[in-house]
């Protein structure tokens, strides 16, 4: 599988069903999923990520990459979309010594006032104890601390780094993402569409 980042903050998931029929598409792999279903399975690692979650930290990368692992070996020979991370520049180096360097990133720009209310509306309507006016507030701090170096740095090595509106709606934000960057373009139908919370 190859992994692609996907760097938004909320903005929008992508919801892909299975793959084209002329080819492998895009799948979508949430980091937050991840780890949420990996608290539900009660297992050892459960509590430390709990914690972390209602305190608006970031888990080790490697826990993630543990659990993503365990994903793409279920996606053979998908465009992965990772949403969620890397969100540091420790998470990116961890990443490409595991998994290699990804082909592309994409960045779903939002204002932090809006980030904070997507996840106050969220709270509302999922129900999530990690949700809360504190921790999307250190969410929205972690993100300008940790997340945009980690997109500096992706320019900076080479990998191209493509930026989308998320203010819009998520209709227009898949458009221009198809529009912008050929390597999802021209592996996802074009009637796929965006789930978003």
């Amino acid at each position: 599988a190859s992994a692609s980042s996907w760097a938004g903050r909320g903005a929008a998931r992508a919801r892909f069903a299975s793959p084209s029929p002329t080819g492998p598409g895009l799948r979508h792999c949430s980091s937050g999923e991840m780890l949420r279903e990996e608290v539900a399975s009660g297992s050892p690692l459960a509590r430390t990520i709990e914690r972390i979650a209602k305190e608006g930290g970031l888990v080790p990368s490697s826990t993630v990459l543990a659990l993503l692992k365990k994903q793409l070996g279920r996606m053979p020979g998908s465009l992965i979309a990772l949403d969620g991370f890397p969100r540091s520049v420790q998470n990116m180096t961890d990443f490409e010594e595991v998994l290699g360097s990804p082909e592309l990133a994409v960045v779903v720009d939002v204002p932090d006032d809006i980030m904070v209310e997507r996840i106050m509306h969220r709270a509302i309507t999922s129900g999530r104890a990690d949700d809360n006016p504190e921790a999307a507030r250190r969410r929205v701090k972690t993100f300008h601390e940790e997340t945009a170096p980690t997109i500096d740095s992706l320019t900076n090595s080479g990998v191209p780094v493509y930026r989308l509106d998320g203010t819009r709606s998520k209709e227009e934000i898949w458009s221009e993402l198809l529009e912008k960057c050929p390597t999802i373009g021209n592996r996802v139908p074009k009637s796929s569409h965006i789930n978003a919370p």
